[in-house]
């Protein structure tokens, strides 16, 4: 099994290359059913297709450290979006009410969210060597002031 480093700058420059490949189209693949999912059942439809695009998002943001994969994810989500509301022929994925409106502008809030968040640094702890409770230390007897 292929272990991938889960902190994104860490990785290979080719690494870095194939994980944004996967999580642009990983994003294209939620955008195209998002489109599509979104009128099903308004107004729950639209809540579902963008709680799952900001879970993806969000947790590329998490995953990867930085904001590429994040930003990758994004834009696949936002392109195929874009696509296919704009498709040609006569048929109309994303009309223009109140439900599509949503979807449209749902995406690029959570976008611009997730990746305007600022990185949080954590203090580093150092390992625990043992599970044990430390052991109190105990105090000289000295009478009280």
């Amino acid at each position: 099994m292929l272990a991938i480093d889960p902190d994104f700058a860490r990785m290979s420059a080719l690494e870095r290359t194939g994980v944004a490949a996967l999580c642009l189209g990983g994003g294209a693949l939620l955008g195209m059913l998002g489109t599509f999912a979104h009128q099903s059942l308004p107004p729950v439809g639209v809540a579902i297709a963008l709680i799952t695009v900001g879970l993806y998002i969000v947790g590329l943001r998490v995953w990867g450290g930085v904001r590429t994969p994040a930003a990758a994810g994004a834009l696949g989500v936002g392109l195929m979006s874009g696509l296919l509301a704009t498709a040609t022929g006569g048929s109309v994925l994303v009309p223009a009410n109140t439900v599509g409106y949503t979807w449209l502008f749902g995406i690029t809030a959570i976008a611009f969210l997730a990746l305007a968040w600022p990185h949080i640094q954590q203090v580093p702890r150092p390992p625990a060597d043992t599970m044990e409770e430390p052991a109190l230390v105990q105090q000289e007897d000295r009478p009280l002031p």
